[in-house]
């Protein structure tokens, strides 16, 4: 069985994901009218960067070319800079490009709120949906229907006991850190927008390049917990925090005032 208390962090982690990400948009939009064209255009470069032009790149890297995919899934740190780099590389080009040729703003709520459609979508398709597949699976566990729905949809059993026993004896708490995982990465996504912003405005693109490189120092941690190297979540979401608090210290002490006082001055 499923614990009620899972399947509550569960509906938490899926009301954070979803509704933050809404709510916030609604706050800039009545307090500072905030374009909700700028949100959209970050949420579709996201889906863009990441769902249709990374994501087949990591199907051939990581599972198509054999030779690749056996080199970087038995090499930690060369796996850690690929999946880094690469989701450094697509993303902060998709706000580069977006913020140089399709958005007019140069202000910081400008920013703020493309940083919201870009990390409110990533937090909906991964952290939202994830949840609600997760609460589907815990019902169905529940009622003792698993099983039987997924032997019906072709399954293997490996991957039917697996999911089974993932549900039933993760601690509840690391379901809400799906919830957790979200807000941090939402926050991330802020910062980052602020600084390639600042790079477009002021043409000084060795921000753009901190940017990829922020990036992807902040997803290390995240690849080697992938392949096994850190087994404690905890210990990585806790370092994961600590970069997120000092790279939005960073950004929003040096960047956003100075991009509201230039748009002040105009």
């Amino acid at each position: 069985m499923v614990s009620n208390l899972s399947i509550i962090f569960m509906g938490i982690s899926l009301i954070i994901s979803l509704f933050v990400p809404i709510v916030g948009m609604i706050y800039l939009k009545k307090k500072y009218n905030a374009s909700l064209k700028v949100f959209f255009i970050g949420a579709l470069a996201f889906f863009i960067a990441v769902n249709i032009i990374e994501s087949p790149i990591h199907t051939y890297f990581l599972s198509y070319n054999k030779s690749t995919a056996s080199f970087l899934l038995n090499n930690p740190v060369a796996y850690m800079l690929y999946g880094g780099f690469m989701a450094g590389i697509m993303e902060e080009t998709a706000r580069l490009v977006s913020f140089k040729f399709l958005i007019k703003g140069r202000d910081t709520t400008t920013a703020l709120t493309y940083g919201i459609g870009h990390g409110g979508i990533e937090a909906i398709l991964i952290g939202a949906i994830g949840s609600l597949n997760s609460i589907v699976y815990a019902v169905l566990i529940n009622k003792g229907g698993f099983q039987s729905i997924m032997e019906g949809a072709l399954v293997s059993k490996d991957i039917i006991d697996a999911t089974y026993n993932q549900f039933v004896n993760t601690s509840s708490l690391l379901w809400l850190m799906t919830g957790v995982e979200r807000l941090i990465a939402l926050s991330v996504q802020i910062a980052l927008s602020v600084l390639v912003l600042y790079a477009v405005k002021e043409r000084k693109y060795i921000y753009y390049v901190i940017a990829i490189i922020s990036h992807a120092i902040m997803d290390f941690p995240a690849a080697l917990y992938q392949l096994g190297v850190l087994k404690n979540v905890y210990l990585v979401e806790l370092s994961i925090l600590v970069m997120a608090i000092i790279l939005a210290t960073f950004v929003f002490r040096n960047f956003s005032t100075k991009m509201q006082k230039y748009n002040e001055i105009i």
